[in-house]
């Protein structure tokens, strides 16, 4: 515990459009010279009021062990995604990764306001509140579907701010790492009137369009978090090279990449979207362990798989959802997480059950409907939940990791185990 000491705080105030086009206001603060894995706490005042006091624990170095949640597809309202955020609670995380869609529908400021902070930053804990996950636990995020709201003449998905003047919330909400690639090749489109767009991009800031794609460092783990919209074009030399070069210069004992739509994916809702498995033979030849995924509101695990691309021309083609990739896969049907816990690939986890109405029942726990023409009926996916709202748990130390699929109830629907190939 540390007590007793003031650290420096640099504040800054961001005017974000609201709902009606009014301002309202985003408050950073920027804390310097913490020692890591140190518990701090904090109180945040207003005209020497207590407004809220919490506490948080900096990041882990290497060689120490850390515990993470995953989920996605969560922030609506319902019951069901405060139970989400509620057994995250209680798994005590080091810090949550989320698969994306982070609010519904649009992604917007008001959205935030309504569905994501009251949850996620609930003052009591319980599974009809949601959790205080926010005031203690780092939560990184990344851009999805329900983050743009409108689409361009050119039937481009983008943040349209004559529709919604508080759209964009992803970019003004949150406050993630800035180190991802500038310029963009394919950055999040945007249209609206002048005066609209500027407070935008006043409030963002850097964060627009650099916080689409960014990499940040726990323990004994990387993780590279990744844009997968439809505007994105995966097959981008630039972002191609900007991802090779993070992923080989870290030393860290295990990679995990994030991005929201599943380059992997059995489900019969969102098969189509398969444009990032161009970015799989990168993936493969710097190491990576795993891929989180959101976007199909259900729970899969992969084999352990590497996969060649033979055809990437729908990869490219930013004005649909029909981006098929076929290709020839290799797939590790030894590893069985109990006895065998080498896996000889990289293992896909679909974890977008966080909250949002379930995706295909008619699929949970049936394997004869998980493979497909287009994939040589590779069955790739060993595990398919759809009949119940689940998180990933992740508990990793420099040799091994644990993962644990939780339903909503806090009930074990998966489990396996992995260590060093």
């Amino acid at each position: 515990m540390n007590s007793g000491r003031s650290v420096p705080v640099r504040t800054e105030r961001f005017t974000v459009a609201g709902e009606d086009g009014k301002a309202t206001y985003d408050y950073a603060a920027t804390l310097t010279d913490l020692a890591l894995n140190t518990r701090y706490n904090y109180r945040v005042t207003m005209n020497d009021a207590t407004i809220v006091e919490g506490f948080f624990t900096t990041r882990k170095p290497r060689g120490h062990k850390t515990k993470f949640v995953v989920f996605g597809d969560n922030a609506f309202g319902d019951i069901s995604d405060r139970n989400i955020a509620y057994q995250a609670y209680l798994a005590e995380p080091d810090f949550v990764v989320n698969t994306g869609d982070n609010v519904y529908e649009n992604g917007l400021v008001g959205e935030y306001y309504r569905f994501f902070f009251p949850i996620c930053n609930s003052d009591v804990a319980g599974p009809r509140q949601g959790a205080p996950l926010l005031r203690s636990v780092p939560f990184y995020t990344v851009l999805a579907n329900h983050d743009v709201n409108g689409d361009t003449p050119e039937n481009v998905s983008c943040l349209d701010f004559d529709r919604d003047p508080d759209a964009g919330g992803y970019y003004t909400c949150m406050h993630l790492p800035g180190n991802g690639p500038a310029p963009l090749s394919h950055p999040t489109p945007i249209q609206g009137k002048e005066a609209q767009t500027a407070v935008f991009r006043k409030c963002a800031g850097e964060r627009y369009p650099r916080m689409a794609n960014y990499s940040f460092d726990y323990a004994d783990a990387h993780f590279l978090c990744l844009d997968s919209n439809t505007y994105v074009d995966p097959s981008d030399p630039a972002l191609q090279r900007w991802i090779a070069d993070d992923l080989q210069k870290t030393d860290a004992a295990w990679k995990i990449v994030a991005y929201h739509h599943p380059a992997f994916n059995a489900g019969n809702k969102h098969f189509k979207s398969q444009q990032m498995r161009v970015l799989s033979p990168i993936f493969e030849k710097h190491g990576v362990h795993f891929v989180l995924n959101g976007h199909e509101h259900v729970y899969q695990r992969t084999r352990p798989l590497r996969f060649a691309p033979t055809d990437t021309s729908r990869a490219s083609v930013v004005t649909t959802s029909d981006r098929k990739v076929p290709g020839n896969f290799a797939i590790d049907r030894a590893f069985d997480g109990i006895k065998n816990t080498r896996a000889d690939g990289i293992v896909y986890i679909t974890t977008g059950a966080g909250g949002k109405y379930l995706y295909d029942p008619e699929q949970n726990n049936t394997p004869s409907t998980w493979t497909r023409d287009i994939d040589g009926h590779a069955d790739y996916v060993v595990r398919f939940v759809s009949d119940r709202h689940s998180l990933t748990v992740f508990e990793m130390d420099r040799d091994s990791i644990v993962l644990r699929q939780m339903d909503q109830w806090g009930g074990e629907i998966d489990r396996c185990r992995f260590t060093h190939r």
